[in-house]
């Protein structure tokens, strides 16, 4: 009977497609790049096929490799929800890496952190702040929150809500320039604009035919940047509700047109390697970010 290959030879195998080649593996596994790739040309012994391309700068999935990898990945999630299945009288353990925008961090995940913290204290969460989209197969990344549209097709997914958006203007900026009157009025005001994605920056309205162009004052990289400026009276710009929900109600902006600002909302995305279910830390981590996101009622 043909034996079947080893489940940490199979999570090997993935950690090194993961990472890019086995040095980067090796680092974080703790292992040396010569055992691991052992390990991956046992597995490709075992299997009969040649599973890696290898070359001294990269390494590139054969055919035989792609399909494997898919397999793959459903027995080591279902090993570890065994494993989790075992231990499931225990609380939550280990570490569990969340790369997301920086925004969403300091405006939807800091504030509320502690209670996660309180809930499940044998979690040791790391938190990666990008604006940029980042390749979650490189970042060591568990978890990816993502907003928008998604191109990641290799990526499991969970949907955890939405956002919309707010066009505001701090009340110092305001009084300085008036308060408009119609959404027209815009253009002789000035913006504070977003580098990227630039159609943060675009500003239409129910009834009004076109665009409208306020005239531009700076553009910044980072959203954080662009919420302080707006505060500290530079100009208006649109932000994702969940940016701009405490300083409105602080009274530190002032919401402009929200009933006619035409602007679709953004679903929210968690994007991760590992099943959920087989993974209880990261389960339970995606189930808080639902409940933090959910609508108040």
């Amino acid at each position: 009977m043909h034996e079947l290959p080893q489940t940490r030879d199979l999570a090997v195998f993935l950690s090194v497609v993961d990472h890019g080649g086995f040095a980067e593996a090796g680092r974080f596994l703790n292992s040396a790049p010569s055992t691991l790739s052992r390990t991956v040309s046992r597995l490709e012994a075992e299997l009969g096929v040649t599973l890696l391309r290898r070359s001294t700068q990269a390494i590139e999935l054969t055919p035989e490799g792609r399909d494997l990898m898919q397999a793959a990945r459903e027995i080591v999630s279902r090993a570890e929800g065994l494993t989790e299945l075992a231990t499931q009288s225990r609380a939550p353990r280990g570490p569990l890496r969340v790369d997301a925008p920086v925004p969403f961090v300091l405006h939807g995940i800091a504030p509320r952190l502690c209670g996660f913290h309180l809930r499940y204290p044998e979690i040791d969460l790391t938190l990666d702040m990008n604006d940029a989209v980042v390749d979650l197969f490189g970042s060591h990344a568990d978890v990816a929150i993502r907003f928008g549209p998604l191109r990641d097709s290799r990526m499991l997914r969970r949907r955890l809500g939405q956002t919309g958006w707010t066009l505001v203007g701090a009340p110092s900026y305001l009084d300085r320039h008036g308060y408009p009157e119609r959404p027209e009025d815009l253009a002789d005001f000035g913006q504070v604009r977003f580098a990227a994605p630039e159609h943060i920056n675009d500003l239409r309205f129910k009834g009004v035919p076109e665009l409208v162009r306020p005239r531009p004052i700076v553009t910044a990289t980072n959203g954080e940047a662009v919420r302080q400026l707006v505060i500290a009276g530079l100009g208006i710009a649109r932000f994702s509700d969940f940016m701009v929900a405490d300083d409105l109600a602080a009274g530190r902006l002032v919401p402009l047109f929200p009933e006619a600002l035409e602007a679709d909302p953004l679903d929210i995305t968690a994007l991760y390697l590992t099943r959920a279910s087989g993974l209880r830390r990261l389960a339970v981590f995606l189930d808080w970010l639902e409940e933090i996101l959910r609508p108040a009622t």
